[in-house]
């Protein structure tokens, strides 16, 4: 297990607070922008650990209304303050303990899912995920691929059967496909699972 998957609320706040943040996305990807465009049926998206917003301005033009959720204070606040908008909001909330205001009809985590250990807990979240999500709603779950791991960057990493062997439990998976993460800093970037699923 990496030391991102090991690291507590406390922890992940400071590494915001001093902006320290290697594993920053470059932004919503072609390959998530697709994905969404065929599989989604509704407008209400949740993005789980949102971190300082990065995907948020992509995901709400491409015509979702945003949350964006973290644990980390510091991240959410550093969201709030860059990414202004109609239909753009954030939260700070533990997602494993958090009511929702839902249903969505999208879920979207970008580097979460393979940063959780342990069959239990990788199950726990997937149920979260599906009560979380409208009938027929979709998730859309981006992990670093472990069939390859970056030797240069400490990342999260899973296997595909990691998440699709769980994950057929609540949902039908709809596409798998592997591509860059999308790092900003991209000579860290690494390979990743991309996979589209809907709620049963």
């Amino acid at each position: 297990m990496n030391e991102h998957a090991r690291a507590t609320a406390p922890e992940w706040d400071a590494r915001y607070q001093v902006q320290r943040d290697p594993w920053q996305s470059a932004g919503v990807s072609q390959v998530t922008t697709r994905l969404l465009r065929v599989h989604s049926q509704g407008r209400r998206l949740l993005e789980i650990g949102c971190g300082v917003g990065v995907d948020a301005a992509g995901l709400a033009e491409a015509g979702f209304e945003y949350l964006g959720i973290d644990w980390s204070p510091a991240a959410v606040i550093r969201a709030a303050e860059t990414v202004n908008g109609r239909g753009v909001s954030f939260q700070t909330t533990n997602f494993m303990k958090w009511r929702e205001p839902g249903p969505f009809d999208v879920v979207y985590d970008k580097g979460v899912f393979h940063g959780i250990g342990g069959v239990r807990s990788r199950k726990a979240f997937i149920r979260r995920v599906a009560h979380a999500l409208a009938p027929q709603g979709v998730w859309l779950c981006v992990c670093g691929s472990a069939d390859r791991q970056s030797e240069d960057f400490n990342h999260g990493a899973i296997y595909l059967r990691e998440l699709i062997g769980p994950g057929e439990v609540w949902f039908e998976i709809l596409e798998a496909t592997k591509s860059r993460y999308g790092l900003a800093e991209s000579q860290h970037d690494f390979d990743a699972w991309y996979v589209a699923m809907r709620r049963r």
